[in-house]
């Protein structure tokens, strides 16, 4: 949990691009929906247990133009007692068709 709890915190201060931009609605890549799922699940306790849900798909024009596709979704996972913690909202972000961990935000950036 405290490697959760860090991760999420540096997400935060590392997005501000993804605050500072504006979102426009499109379908998400496929190809980008399972690599933003496989690198979430990648941190997690149990990566087995990972649950998704409300996945949508979003491109962010940055303040300094450049565009970014973005992959929003919900996850749940299981704690190291083995019960759920909820869903917790997620987008990652994309440059050039790989992740960018600096527009990796525990916030849902896309629109609903």
């Amino acid at each position: 949990m405290k490697k959760l709890v860090l991760i999420a915190f540096l997400t935060l201060t590392a997005c501000s691009d993804l605050m500072q931009a504006t979102y426009q609605p499109s379908k998400p890549n496929a190809k980008n929906v399972q690599a933003a799922k496989d690198h979430l699940t990648y941190q997690l306790i149990d990566p087995s247990s990972a649950q998704f849900r409300d996945i949508r798909g979003a491109t962010a024009t940055l303040a300094d133009g450049t565009k970014r596709d973005l992959v929003c979704l919900e996850l749940n996972g299981k704690n190291r007692l083995g019960g759920y913690v909820g869903f917790s909202p997620f987008s990652v972000g994309f440059k050039n068709g790989t992740i960018d961990p600096n527009q990796v935000a525990t916030v849902y950036y896309c629109p609903r």
